[in-house]
């Protein structure tokens, strides 16, 4: 990894066999800003796989900005179902396939306490929610761009839902809020990369992020920080900070206790008078190395090393036609699209139906 330039330049570096690399996609909090977007991570690994972690609103543009082919994303998996860890469904569905996905949509998620509050509910009615959508573009995009293979799992257990490829994905619960959110480890090739998701701390974590490589924590704006920037109560601000997410003094002891290669910390917007706060209450517990995240930033994994840099980035990005020729442009087009209203088409000024 010594070659590595100090900034990554999408498309330029393929992976070694033994090499991780996982990208930031959003990293900020519910309230959506051009500096940072929702939760999402980009996993990337040497045996070609790609899974996405999460696709929070906004996010999908980081993504896009990387130029990378949809057809090449392995799997999506969501932790819970807060709008800003799962608002871009409608870009990983409908924007997918219009960028040239020719294969159903993967995805994996949590059960819920009740039906209603499981991924397979919310996939179903996003869907139903955009069948103008889905059924205007049938008959002109591919058929199979269209369906979403929903993998829904027992949020209560520690457990695989995930073993293909030399990939196994496990979960764990996470204690947020309400039941059904759950964290991620992924192991591959002897590299191991855990998510928390929302989560306060507990002791899932603990005890399911040992070994971990790379250890992607939620970490929240100071109570201070909220209650002078964000315009909180105190009461509101602890609550928030304190008791639905993990404080930044609680993540380090977390971090501690887990003592992982290289530790991230993410949902909390990293400003310049915000980040020096949030990195000494850190600080106070834990030692080791550590990153306060920033959309699009990149994560190189090894055996022997972690090397963090930026992305840079095109903003007036196509899709990626890469695996056009061979997929998007033969794949099958069998399901009927719809037809326009006879007295609408009679208006057009210039008759091509």
């Amino acid at each position: 990894m010594n070659g590595i330039r100090d900034h990554y330049f999408p498309n330029t570096e393929p992976l070694a066999a033994n090499e991780m690399r996982v990208i930031a996609l959003g990293t900020g909090r519910p309230f959506v800003r051009r500096a940072q977007a929702n939760c999402s991570w980009l996993i990337e690994l040497g045996n070609g796989d790609k899974f996405v972690m999460d696709f929070g609103s906004g996010s999908q543009v980081n993504f896009t900005a990387l130029e990378i082919p949809h057809q090449d994303i392995t799997a999506y998996f969501a932790t819970h179902l807060h709008a800003d860890h799962v608002g871009d469904f409608a870009q990983i569905w409908v924007g997918s396939w219009t960028g040239g996905r020719v294969k159903p949509l993967v995805l994996y998620g949590p059960s819920g306490p009740e039906p209603k509050y499981g991924i397979a509910h919310f996939v179903r009615h996003q869907m139903e929610s955009l069948a103008w959508d889905m059924d205007t573009r049938l008959g002109t995009l591919p058929d199979a761009g269209a369906e979403v293979e929903v993998h829904e799992f027992d949020y209560k257990q520690t457990s695989v839902v995930y073993d293909r490829n030399g990939v196994v994905v496990k979960i764990f619960p996470a204690i947020h809020i309400y039941d059904g959110p759950v964290s991620y480890r992924l192991e591959w090739n002897g590299l191991t990369f855990v998510f928390s998701g929302d989560t306060t701390p507990s002791q899932f974590f603990v005890d399911n992020a040992k070994g971990a490589d790379l250890l992607i924590h939620e970490c929240f704006n100071t109570v201070a920080q909220l209650i002078a920037r964000s315009g909180y109560d105190e009461k509101t601000a602890r609550a928030v900070g304190t008791m639905v997410h993990t404080a930044p003094d609680e993540a380090g002891q977390v971090l501690a206790l887990v003592k992982p290669r290289f530790a991230v910390v993410y949902h909390f917007f990293n400003d310049f008078d915000t980040g020096t706060e949030i990195e000494h209450e850190i600080r106070k517990h834990y030692n080791g190395p550590l990153a306060l995240a920033q959309d699009l930033m990149v994560f190189n994994v090894t055996p022997d090393d972690v090397r963090v840099r930026l992305a840079v980035t095109a903003t007036h990005v196509w899709p990626n036609k890469e695996r056009h020729g061979g997929g998007f442009r033969v794949a099958p087009r069998n399901k009927p699209g719809k037809k326009i209203s006879r007295w609408l088409a009679d208006k057009q000024l210039f008759p091509k139906f």
